[in-house]
């Protein structure tokens, strides 16, 4: 995708992609509207991969969420100023595709994942639009589920200059965030926390043994096991201009206060 722009090429050929994950495809969509490139299946339209971008309204203005019975949720553009009836239909159609009817905090801890990533986008992103995109994949043992925000706006690191936190690299601004350190200004002498990214780390690393996934600026971080540093961490080459962040959980009942007020 960045070649193709720094080539001033207007078109990117997905046929010989064989496999996609929310993680790898939302990204690409964000991109591609962000600076006006189409990605297509022109070459092998009936491969699996490009079967899977077409269900999943991949380029396209989806209008609805897709049946219960399906384990994707199309990907869908949303204002990132106030909460929305349609993110509330992801909570209740991944609750859904899980398939535990009296998992009350699964729904609950789903809401609190949703509200959070968003109020995380309105937050460090500075920008009024976010997409998400989300998958249930029911027949691994695990029944995993990963859910996918992705951002075009200034990034972590941008969002910390001039701050007591300010970072030096995109890798530590990053920490910032996870560490629950906030960008926001003292109030009335106060510092304030950031407590949502420490919110999902508590609750779905640890309770639901799930996995996450920042990406912002030249670095990615990706963290396991409830660890307070991340497991891995790459550097992208071209960057990334805003931030991704990606949870992949397993659907389980548990009580996510229990993960919230530690």
């Amino acid at each position: 995708m960045a070649e193709a722009r720094q080539q001033q090429e207007s078109e990117v050929e997905l046929s010989s992609v064989r496999f996609v994950t929310p993680l790898t495809i939302l990204p690409l969509e964000a991109y591609a509207k962000h600076y006006g490139l189409t990605v297509n299946c022109a070459q092998d339209p009936d491969s699996d991969a490009c079967r899977y971008l077409d269900t999943i309204g991949f380029q396209k203005e989806a209008t609805n969420l897709q049946s219960s019975q399906k384990s994707y949720l199309p990907i869908r553009n949303l204002p990132a100023v106030e909460e929305n009836e349609i993110l509330a239909d992801y909570e209740d159609t991944i609750f859904s595709l899980a398939g535990l009817p009296k998992a009350y905090g699964l729904r609950n801890s789903l809401a609190i994942l949703t509200s959070e990533l968003v109020a995380n986008v309105r937050q460090h992103a500075g920008i009024n639009h976010y997409w998400i995109l989300a998958q249930y994949y029911g027949k691994s043992t695990n029944k995993t589920c990963e859910i996918v925000i992705a951002d075009n706006g200034r990034g972590y690191k941008k969002s910390f200059e001039g701050t007591m936190f300010e970072a030096e690299t995109d890798a530590e601004a990053i920490q910032n965030a996870f560490e629950g350190k906030s960008s926001k200004p003292p109030e009335g002498g106060l510092l304030s926390r950031g407590y949502g990214i420490r919110h999902i780390a508590n609750t779905f690393l640890n309770g639901f043994r799930g996995k996450l996934v920042f990406i912002s600026g030249t670095s990615v971080q990706y963290y396991k096991n409830n660890t307070t540093k991340p497991s891995e961490a790459f550097e992208l080459p071209c960057g990334w201009q805003g931030s991704v962040v990606c949870i992949n959980f397993n659907a389980r009942d548990i009580d996510a206060m229990d993960y919230i007020v530690n």
